[in-house]
C-alpha cells in the first residue's frame, strides 16, 4: 500500500492512496459473501454462495464496489497511523472528523485508488477557563418543585392508565374522539390538511386552537362544517391570521374513566406499598429531572461562553460536515411527521443550498464548541480509561440483537473514536463543575 500526503489551506489534508491488486483481491471474497447474505441463490446457504456464481447474480461491478468500501474502511485508519508513526501527522494536528473520501480507480484485475480529504485538528488558544467557568456557575438557580407540579405528574399517570368506553353521547371534554376532517383556504385544500380516524383529545388543544371545542356536543356520525381563525403567530406560517373552513365528522367518542389515586392504584404501577410514597417518588424525581436540566443550562452557557472567547480557525470540512449533520436530522424529523422532504422544502420555499447558508452559523458554533472540549481535555489530560470505553460500547453494541448486525451496522474503529469523545466531553464537563 502507497500513500501521499498534502496539506491544504484552514487545517485540512488530503491523502491519495494506492492498493495494489494482490492487497485489494481479498476484499472481493469477503464483499462477495457479505453480498451473498443479501440475497437468496438457489442451492445455497447465505452468504455461501462461491464468487463466480455471485458474479453472474448481481454482477461484478456491484462486488467491487462493496469491496471498494470495505478496503477503504479497513485501511485509511492503517494509512492515519503509518502518518502518526512518520510524525507527517502529529498528535497536535491529526485528523478528525468523517473524511470526505472518494474512490478514484476500481476495475476488475486493477489497483484500487481512493482520495480522502480530512480536518485536521487546529490550534486553539483558550481564554481564562477557571475565571468563565466560575462566574457562570455562579448563576446557577435553585430549583424547587411545587405541589400543582407533583399533581399533574400524578394526573398524567392516572390518564395514562385511563379505560375507554366508547359511547354514544355527544362529546364532551376530556372525550378522546376520532374524527375525518378537510381544511381549506380559500376553497383550496391545504397541504397536510386532511386526515382520517384522527385522535384527539378533547381539552388538550393540541391542534388548532378552537377545533376541540368546536366538536364539543358531536355525536358519532355527525358532520359539521365551520370556521376557524389562526393567531398570528401560528407555527403554520403560510396560514397565520388566516381563516381556515373546516369540514369534519365523528367517527368514535369515548369516555376516558380514570382510575382513582389510592393505594391500589400505586402498589399497581411500580410496586409502591402506599399513594403517599408514589406522591414522594414523583415529587423526587420531578425534583432529579430539574436539577439535571439546571445542569444542562450551566454546562451549556460555560462552554458556549468559553469557546465564543477562544481563538480557533474551525476547517470549512467540519463545518459542511455538521451542515450535513443539521440537514439529515431534520429530514428524519420530517419524515417522522409522514411528510415527504421534498414537500417540505417547497413547503418553506427554500433549498437544501439555501438552508445549509442559514444553518453554517450555528454548524460553525457547534464545531467550535466540540474543538474547544477537546482542547481543555488535552490541556488538563483528561482521557476516559480502557475500562469506561469498553463498558460504554458493550452498551450501545448491546443494543443490537446480534454481534453480526453490530459488525454491518457499526464500524468499531468509529464507535470507539465517538464512544471516548462522549465520555471525554462528559469528564470535562465535571472538571468545569468542580474548579475552585
Amino acid at each position: 500500500m502507497n500513500f501521499t500526503l498534502t496539506r491544504l489551506p484552514k487545517s485540512e489534508a488530503e491523502i491519495t492512496v494506492t492498493l495494489p491488486f494482490a492487497e485489494f483481491e481479498p476484499y472481493l471474497a469477503r464483499a462477495a459473501a457479505l453480498v451473498s447474505e443479501e440475497i437468496t441463490i438457489e442451492g445455497f446457504r447465505k452468504g455461501k454462495a462461491p464468487y463466480e456464481i455471485v458474479k453472474n447474480r448481481v454482477g461484478e461491478h456491484a462486488i467491487y464496489e462493496r469491496a471498494g468500501e470495505l478496503a477503504v474502511r479497513k485501511t485509511y485508519p492503517n494509512v492515519l497511523r503509518e502518518l502518526a508513526a512518520g510524525n507527517q501527522l502529529p498528535a497536535s494536528t491529526h485528523p478528525i472528523g468523517r473524511p470526505q473520501i472518494e474512490i478514484t480507480k476500481l476495475a476488475p484485475g486493477n489497483e484500487l485508488m481512493y482520495r480522502a480529504k480530512t480536518a485536521l485538528l487546529p490550534a486553539v488558544t483558550l481564554p481564562d477557563v477557571p475565571e468563565i467557568a466560575r462566574r457562570i456557575r455562579a448563576g446557577r438557580e435553585a430549583q424547587t418543585v411545587e405541589e400543582k407540579e407533583v399533581q399533574a405528574a400524578l394526573q398524567w399517570l392516572q390518564e395514562s392508565r385511563a379505560r375507554l368506553i366508547t359511547v354514544e353521547r355527544p362529546a364532551q371534554t376530556g372525550d378522546r374522539v376520532e374524527v375525518d376532517f378537510e381544511i381549506r383556504h380559500e376553497g383550496v385544500k391545504i397541504a397536510e390538511g386532511d386526515s382520517r380516524n384522527h385522535p384527539l383529545i378533547i381539552g388538550q388543544n393540541k391542534f388548532i386552537p378552537g377545533f376541540e371545542e368546536a366538536l364539543i356536543g358531536m355525536k358519532t356520525g355527525d358532520r359539521k362544517e365551520f370556521t376557524l381563525p389562526t393567531p398570528e403567530n401560528w407555527h403554520e406560517k403560510s396560514f397565520a391570521g388566516k381563516t381556515l373552513a373546516i369540514s369534519a365528522q365523528m367517527r368514535l367518542v369515548q369516555e376516558r374513566r380514570m382510575p382513582e389515586l389510592n393505594d391500589e392504584f400505586a402498589k399497581g404501577i411500580g410496586n409502591f406499598p402506599s399513594r403517599s410514597a408514589l406522591d414522594a417518588s414523583t415529587r423526587e424525581d420531578l425534583q432529579t429531572e430539574k436539577n439535571e436540566k439546571e445542569t444542562q443550562r450551566i454546562r451549556s452557557l460555560m462552554i458556549a461562553q468559553i469557546a465564543k472567547d477562544a481563538l480557533i480557525e474551525v476547517p470549512d470540512l467540519l463545518i459542511e460536515a455538521e451542515v450535513d449533520k443539521m440537514t439529515e436530522e431534520l429530514r428524519r424529523g420530517i419524515a417522522d411527521l409522514g411528510m415527504k422532504w421534498e414537500d417540505y422544502l417547497v413547503h418553506i420555499k427554500k433549498s437544501p443550498e439555501e438552508l445549509g447558508r442559514e444553518w453554517r452559523p450555528e454548524a460553525e458554533r457547534r464545531v467550535s464548541v466540540a474543538l474547544t472540549l477537546r482542547e481543555i481535555a488535552a490541556g488538563e489530560h483528561i482521557e476516559p480509561s480502557e475500562e469506561e470505553v469498553r463498558e460504554r460500547e458493550n452498551r450501545i453494541l448491546g443494543q443490537f440483537r446480534t454481534a453480526h448486525q453490530a459488525e454491518k451496522a457499526i464500524d468499531p474503529a468509529e464507535l470507539r473514536e465517538y464512544t471516548k469523545g462522549v465520555l471525554r466531553n462528559e469528564k470535562v464537563f465535571e472538571y468545569l463543575e468542580n474548579i475552585k
